[in-house]
């Protein structure tokens, strides 16, 4: 059943931001796990390979000594899945490419302050990507993570993903890998789940190499993990549970809403799935569209609950409240289902990805439509982005002034040296004011 709130129950209730992790657990088990997490990072960075066996063995049920999979089993696999399958992963890999290849990532000069300042642009060495397994492997996440990589630069990336009860990954996460390699770049799988996968990257063992960002979604634990290691490498951001909000209005097909109301929510239990509109005739059909689309869905259990505790309608007064309660909420997916969508594009403050119209549902974004499917969630659009090549880059600032200008600058510099009473700096501008101007004095005289 589908829950309708006014605006100020949405507030309280569902649109309300947990102050757990990521609203992934309660507090207690919150903290329960940052203790598990911690335990498991140390042992990893202590005994390396020795722990991740232990782990694995105790997590997973699975006894491994190697975790990499080697390459040939990526190009094996391609032939092994549905040709129809293989099709979509080359048309998903050519979309996203091609979206990614267009965000400038330029080096740059600027000649007009007095020689040349510029910043200078180089891709991140080496890449983890987490791909999470468990019921459903997320191998769209792969593509969705390598390939703005790929587009940056960066040459090497190592891949973790959980291992299966027989001790090896699914066909479609080898057969992706393969897509991946045919852009000539060094890839490396390995079978390593939870955070002993995040640390074993972060730190470097006998097998796995080590990283220097570590990207991709994950459960609480491979988060709390990112989370511990952060400052060792660099993390793409802390991800939750997903989200979808979809502002509606009386001219939305209530069939479509209910769709993506089930597709969302079969994520995971603790998904978030709102319609946030302004149309009392609209909330009753979507309800009833609901009700027929769910008796023939694989995953009912998972969808009712998350539809029923975390989701809902949300009655507004007009559009203009309704993108006002979304841009408090700050979702992950947005989707406009509105007359005249791109008038109120403008509007919209905190997303990680809108989805305009019917024609651009979210299901679409997940697999193929181009940009990463990796988007900030539980509010963190409000300073985050989705997943792109700045990413996988690093901006170095370049300074090459020229005599002149220095020492007008070293004249400045030496009073604001002066006021922080830092007088190594003040003195390292005076000697070059002493300096430049005998070396210019003497430039003129020869001349």
């Amino acid at each position: 059943m589908i829950k309708v709130y006014s605006v100020e129950e949405a507030r309280e209730k569902i649109l309300k931001r947990g102050k757990t992790f990521s609203n992934f657990t309660n507090e207690g088990e919150n903290e329960k796990a940052k203790i598990i997490v911690r335990d498991i990072v140390e042992d990893v960075r202590k005994r390396g390979d020795k722990a991740i066996k232990d782990w694995t063995l105790k997590l997973d049920k699975v006894d491994l000594d190697k975790f990499e999979l080697l390459n040939e089993k990526f190009e094996d696999a391609l032939f092994i899945i549905d040709p129809k399958l293989r099709k979509a992963l080359e048309v998903a890999a050519d979309r996203i490419y091609r979206f990614h290849k267009s965000q400038p990532i330029t080096s740059w000069m600027n000649f007009d302050l007095g020689g040349q300042v510029g910043q200078i642009i180089k891709p991140i060495e080496t890449v983890g990507i987490y791909i999470p397994g468990g019921i459903t492997p997320l191998f769209s996440s792969i593509l969705m993570t390598a390939i703005p990589a790929i587009i940056a630069g960066t040459r090497n990336l190592i891949l973790a993903s959980p291992p299966n009860t027989i001790g090896t990954l699914s066909n479609i996460i080898l057969a992706t890998c393969g897509i991946i390699t045919q852009f000539n770049v060094n890839l490396r799988l390995f079978m390593i789940g939870g955070a002993q996968a995040i640390a074993a990257m972060a730190y470097g063992t006998e097998q796995v190499p080590k990283v220097d960002k570590i990207v991709g979604p994950g459960n609480i634990y491979v988060n709390m993990a990112k989370k511990e290691v952060y400052g060792i490498v660099g993390i793409d951001g802390i991800y939750g549970p997903t989200e979808a909000v979809i502002i509606a209005d009386e001219t939305a097909n209530p069939s479509f809403i209910a769709a993506d109301l089930i597709a969302q929510a079969e994520h995971d239990a603790l998904a978030v799935p709102i319609v946030i509109t302004s149309s009392q005739n609209l909330n009753k059909s979507i309800k009833k569209e609901y009700e027929l689309q769910i008796r023939n869905v694989e995953r009912d259990s998972i969808i009712k609950k998350s539809i029923e505790n975390n989701g809902g309608i949300v009655l507004t007064e007009s559009i203009a409240q309704s993108i006002e309660i979304s841009n408090e909420f700050g979702p992950e997916h947005l989707t406009l289902m509105i007359k005249e969508p791109m008038i109120f594009i403008d509007k919209i403050e905190n997303a990680g990805g809108i989805f305009v119209g019917e024609n651009s549902f979210e299901v679409l974004g997940d697999y193929i439509a181009g940009p990463s499917h990796v988007m900030p969630t539980n509010g963190t659009a409000r300073f985050n982005s989705a997943l792109s090549v700045n990413d996988f880059i690093k901006r170095i600032s370049y300074v090459n002034l020229d005599k002149k200008k220095a020492l007008e600058l070293s004249e400045y510099a030496e009073e604001m040296a002066k006021a922080e009473s830092l007088t190594g700096h003040a003195n390292a501008s005076k000697l070059r004011i002493l300096s430049f101007k005998n070396e210019i004095k003497g430039d003129m005289l020869d001349q």
